[in-house]
């Protein structure tokens, strides 16, 4: 009884993350003569955030993270949201983040993520796998700056895991290619690594 109120608990807490996630932010144009540009008194953090999972159809994850600009989730679909690869290279299911945050600390807590194991579709409860990982991740955001932190992969599964990688080459594609910037020599590698 206590776990499938757990599930409850966590289910519901999804669901309504992810109507907060979907209030519309106004649109702020970062991009200027073909660079990202972070406006007055913010920087700017790039950040590319990918999963696997057992059920790509169903499977969802959210980042948190927490800072002065406060508590912000980075959520993904596998389903719907992929990185654009150059070339003959796979699509990754997940997002590249750009973030315009005030200068200052921030943490990358933890991750949140769910899917659905294969089953009776019609068990709405009993067939849902959650999954935490925590992370606590530090970086810094100066005002005027732009750095790149890299990706920070989720392996969904029965023992979920984290790994820290970068592709700044894919990634400078999908900057092209879904934000129009073509000039990335204002962008400070600083990828994160395994603690």
């Amino acid at each position: 009884m206590f776990k499938l109120c757990q599930r409850l608990s966590l289910i519901a807490l999804l669901a309504m993350l992810t109507a907060c996630a979907n209030l519309a932010a106004p649109k702020v144009n970062l991009v200027q003569d073909g660079q990202l540009q972070p406006p007055a008194g913010q920087g700017i953090a790039v950040l590319a955030f990918t999963a696997q999972s057992f059920d790509r159809d169903t499977a969802e994850a959210r980042l948190q993270l927490d800072g002065p600009a406060g508590r912000q989730w980075l959520q993904l679909r596998l389903v719907t949201d992929f990185i654009r690869a150059p070339g003959q290279q796979s699509n990754p299911s997940g997002r590249l983040f750009v973030l315009p945050l005030p200068a200052g600390e921030y943490r990358l807590a933890n991750i949140y993520g769910s899917w659905r194991r294969p089953g009776n579709s019609f068990d709405l409860f009993g067939n849902w796998e959650n999954v935490f990982v925590p992370l606590d991740q530090r970086f810094t955001v100066r005002a005027g700056e732009v750095q790149y932190l890299g990706e920070i992969h989720l392996q969904m599964n029965y023992q979920s895991t984290v790994d820290y990688r970068q592709d700044f080459a894919r990634d400078q594609y999908e900057l092209q290619q879904r934000h129009g910037v073509s000039r990335t020599e204002n962008i400070r590698q600083q990828p994160l690594a395994k603690p």
